[in-house]
């Protein structure tokens, strides 16, 4: 089969998901955020330099060299927020929502006893594809990337000031060690053009896929939704 290259370019929407501290998906209320709500996702290496070995004789002539790999141990995510959604940040970094007398979550509170590693959540980023027209069947094309399991968002700094409040997300995480599977949801299209889900299972230790599907990312919404049981 050909190799489909492509340009992704901008944000479109992300999916968050809550996983447990195992990093399987923790069906429930409150469970999947569908946002545009996202200024940026940053993401960044994480690795560790190993010990270079270098000895030389009494002429000052190298005579041992061992020089060792980088080792990459995963990716931080950082998320600047458009607004507030109190349900995506609570699911970001486990604070809690608030909620008025009438029982709608109307805002969150930063606590400091927030247990980040009982908790982790799944990144799915949507973004356009640049210069592409739509397939025979008339689907459009989108850049697709799931971080399957991040844990450790915290709240960062904001200022109040003459402009929009920024509340930021930092210091995510991914770990080894996913559930993931092949997803809880639909991202893609099979051969016989039905919504499926990833094509192929994700192993435990792959940190992000980042591939070409031809369905429409979810549509957005204020606040958080329930993922059903397998």
């Amino acid at each position: 089969m050909p190799t489909k290259c492509y340009a992704q370019v901008r944000g479109s929407v992300i999916r968050a998901t809550r996983l447990d501290g195992c990093g399987n998906p923790d069906p429930g209320a409150s469970a999947v955020v569908v946002s545009k709500r996202i200024s940026t996702v940053t993401i960044n290496e994480v690795t560790e330099d190993g010990t270079n070995i270098r000895e030389r004789n009494f002429g000052d002539e190298l005579c041992v060299v061992d020089d060792s790999f980088t080792q990459i141990l995963g990716y931080n995510a950082d998320v600047a927020l458009c607004g507030v959604d109190p349900d995506l940040i609570s699911l970001f970094t486990g604070q809690p929502v608030v909620l008025n007398a009438a029982g709608d979550v109307v805002g969150f509170d930063a606590t400091t006893n927030v247990n980040l590693d009982s908790f982790g959540f799944a990144l799915e980023v949507w973004s356009r594809i640049a210069g592409t027209a739509c397939d025979a069947s008339g689907n459009r094309p989108w850049g697709y990337t799931v971080f399957p399991f991040l844990k450790g968002g915290r709240l960062g700094g904001f200022s109040f000031e003459n402009g929009a409040v920024q509340f930021t997300i930092s210091g995510a995480q991914t770990r080894d060690g996913n559930g993931w599977g092949v997803g809880p949801f639909d991202v893609d299209r099979d051969e016989s053009n039905a919504p499926a889900p990833l094509n192929t299972a994700l192993d435990p230790n792959v940190h992000f896929r980042n591939i070409l599907v031809t369905l429409d990312p979810p549509a957005a919404a204020c606040g958080a939704v329930a993922l059903a049981s397998a």
